[in-house]
């Protein structure tokens, strides 16, 4: 896959739609998904899990861990996630912070 050019969260409503045309082909055709992009990381194996949210009114906070195991440190591939979180009508991610865990 070719380097992404964007990181964080995608607030430009062209710029997702973007990304949801090129990967996001298994989506639910009209339900809300806000974009998340990593930035760069060592491990190309591993997974993200939602550690804490965070919501005010309609406004929410994501927690996100990246988790490798045991037996995936020794992995060297350096790869970018995406993220897709569907949301409900009105419901907005404001800030989507991540860490690393083993």
């Amino acid at each position: 896959m070719e380097e992404l050019q964007h990181i964080g969260l995608i607030t430009d409503p062209k710029i997702k739609q973007i990304y949801i045309d090129k990967f996001g082909k298994n989506l639910i055709s009209g339900v809300d998904y806000q974009v998340y992009i990593s930035a760069k990381h060592g491990n190309g194996v591993g997974s993200y899990k939602v550690s804490e949210v965070a919501i005010t009114g309609q406004n929410m906070t994501l927690l996100i861990d990246f988790l490798v195991g045991s037996s995936e440190l020794g992995s060297a591939v350096i790869n970018q996630r995406i993220l897709f979180f569907k949301t409900e009508p009105g419901c907005k991610i404001i800030e989507v912070v991540t860490s690393k865990k083993t």
